[in-house]
């Protein structure tokens, strides 16, 4: 049995993207996701992390 512990608000993308799937990706994301500002905020403090290190 495998226990795993994920974090919702963690957006399902992958590491490595092209353009036109991140495009795909938001346009869905935008139009259905029910927790979009928690996962962008998520988004953003990730970036910050990324770039800070």
């Amino acid at each position: 049995m495998l226990d795993v512990s994920v974090n919702p608000d963690e957006p399902p993308m992958p590491g490595k993207v092209t353009y036109e799937q991140a495009k795909t990706f938001t346009k869905a994301f935008l139009s259905g996701q029910p927790r979009k500002a928690t996962i962008a905020t998520t988004l953003v403090k990730d970036k910050i992390r990324e770039l800070r290190s």
